[in-house]
């Protein structure tokens, strides 16, 4: 792993445990990754947009991928999804969602409204320990996002 690439990311997700996890995912791999974790839809608009309390563009980057979860307070990851896609500014952000639902038809929304990716967490801590490994192999080792 010696020609590893800088990746800022911003985690968009309201349970704690499920925000550490996914950020010891990153860890594991030594990545000097920047990971920035909001709580809900709204927070991740306003950092998005560089809004209060976001303001400082030193501090607060735009992020190369974001991580949604779908079922948030405020404003659900698929109305995040839906702003962030008519936004010019930020609809070329690749957007992955992290769900513990897995129907077809909330599926296909998220992948008709421009999502990158769909992911399903699992209930048991091991498997979800592994997947969000996996997500973050994938998304940080495999693929080439679009230039900032």
């Amino acid at each position: 792993m010696d020609n590893l690439k800088l990746m800022s990311a911003l985690m968009v997700e309201d349970n704690i445990d499920h925000a550490e996890l996914m950020m010891d995912a990153f860890n594991e791999f030594n990545i000097k990754n920047s990971i920035t974790h909001v709580m809900d839809g709204e927070e991740a608009i306003a950092y998005l947009r560089n809004e209060a309390p976001f303001e400082d563009l030193h501090k607060f980057t735009r992020p190369d991928i974001v991580f949604l979860d779908i079922r948030m307070p405020k404003q659900s990851g698929i109305a995040t999804l839906k702003i962030m896609k008519e936004d010019a500014l930020l609809k070329d952000i690749p957007v992955v969602m992290i769900s513990t639902s897995n129907t077809s038809p909330e599926i296909k929304e998220c992948y008709g409204l421009g999502a990158s990716g769909f992911v399903t967490k699992p209930l048991k801590f091991e498997d979800f320990t592994k997947k969000m490994k996996e997500l973050n192999y994938y998304w940080v080792l495999t693929a080439e996002l679009p230039t900032k």
